[in-house]
């Protein structure tokens, strides 16, 4: 498989197939060589692009045809209703002699045998969608044409699936493309992968002036388990497969696909990358310490539903936002139980907490807390660490196996005399 990122439009490569994926619909490019060809039987007319070197002068639509499922499936339901009736029919014969009756006996048995076999494949086979279609007929008005066909496939299904697994200081993150519900397989498919919408809007929104009533409270973001958060350093990261450039549109290219018509998992891109591992204690939250993996990916990794893998053990699934290549951003592993935090609160806005160390090794730790934005405080207790302009403050140490220790922290406000 081959995949190359594609910086501006161009002429589609010839392939039997081209599949254009947006982020709200997919459409399908054939390459046609007779007069007449199959469509997929609820596709109308106005959806139906056809491109000819030569005039089209006529074109027809025939009924619906039987899908192969449908058809064996319809066999099968033949053959045992004639099982049924013939058992029924021997069943209630009238004989008298013993070896007549024992040879009834086991003709009885391979009836019901043959009829349990039927009932299991057509059991099989109705979890396989029906795929009814329909013959199109063109009537063109030069010799040796050439034509293409394009519709929307509007019950096939895509989505994005990323994985990313922390071990050994390193951070693998593999994104995917899954593409199900085809109804039909498809041979040497070129796929393009875009991101943004068909019905995406192409002008600015109109410019209206802003007008400040009250002044806005600065937010602060907690960070909880396996979401991800971004910074605007830059730290260089390790070469990969794929590039990409924010400054222009770009999209994915993949040929020579062979997509079936249940499921098919491509892997868009995948990245290794130095990782900075760190227990990150939400102070101003639950006071819990969360294994956190900084790193800076060399592409870009798409919103989609991820999973959580720690030294090849699943966390959990979670959907996560887009992280811009190049931009130094964390993941999240979920808790860990080794590191213990308590906290206990003494005066007001003043708290004591009690960091320990249960696990056999060294381990860095991340203490965050905060203070308001909107008055003058005076930071008491012995962090020793200033805020920056959301009020955030930020204090890394390593703490040794087995280690405790203990953080003051708290705040006063300064009463300004008038």
């Amino acid at each position: 498989m081959k995949i190359v990122l594609i910086l501006f439009l161009g002429i589609f490569p010839i392939f039997a197939n081209t599949l254009e994926i947006y982020s709200d619909k997919a459409i399908l490019t054939k390459n046609i060589k007779e007069n007449s060809f199959i469509v997929p039987f609820e596709l109308d007319q106005k959806d139906l692009s056809i491109n000819s070197n030569c005039n089209i002068e006529e074109i027809s639509f025939g009924n619906k045809i039987e899908d192969e499922i449908s058809l064996k499936k319809q066999s099968l339901q033949n053959k045992l209703k004639a099982l049924k009736d013939s058992y029924e029919i021997i069943k209630n014969s009238n004989l008298n002699n013993t070896n007549d009756i024992k040879n009834l006996s086991g003709i009885l048995n391979e009836n019901l045998t043959s009829q349990a076999e039927i009932l299991k494949e057509i059991d099989s086979l109705s979890n396989e969608p029906a795929f009814y279609t329909k013959k199109v007929t063109i009537k063109q008005s030069c010799k040796n044409p050439k034509a293409t066909i394009s519709y929307p496939l509007n019950d096939a299904l895509f989505k994005t699936l990323n994985s990313i697994n922390f071990k050994d200081g390193k951070i693998s993150i593999k994104q995917s493309l899954i593409i199900s519900n085809l109804k039909e397989n498809l041979d040497d498919v070129f796929i393009k992968i875009y991101p943004y919408s068909v019905k995406s809007s192409k002008t600015p929104g109109k410019f209206t002036p802003t007008f400040i009533y009250s002044e806005e409270t600065t937010k602060v973001f907690d960070a909880p388990a396996t979401m991800s958060i971004a910074k605007n350093d830059s730290l260089k990261a390790s070469n990969l497969e794929v590039s990409q450039n924010q400054n222009k549109i770009n999209f994915f290219e993949i040929s020579k696909q062979h997509l079936k018509a249940k499921e098919n998992i491509i892997i868009l891109n995948s990245q290794v990358l130095d990782a900075n591992l760190t227990n990150y204690i939400d102070a101003y939250s639950g006071s819990k310490a969360y294994i956190a993996a900084s790193f800076s990916p060399k592409n870009d990794i798409n919103e989609a539903l991820t999973q959580f893998f720690l030294n090849d053990v699943f966390v959990q699934n979670s959907y996560e936002s887009k992280i811009s290549k190049n931009k130094i951003s964390t993941y999240f592993f979920g808790l860990n139980n080794l590191i213990e935090v308590s906290k206990v609160d003494l005066n007001n806005n003043e708290a004591k907490f009690n960091i320990k160390n249960n696990s056999s090794v060294d381990q860095n730790i991340t203490f965050v807390t905060k203070i308001p934005v909107n008055v003058e405080v005076e930071i008491l207790g012995d962090l020793n660490a200033s805020a920056d302009s959301n009020g955030k403050i930020e204090k890394n140490f390593i703490l040794k196996n087995s280690e405790e220790k203990v953080i003051n922290f708290g705040y006063k406000e300064i009463k300004t005399s008038k």
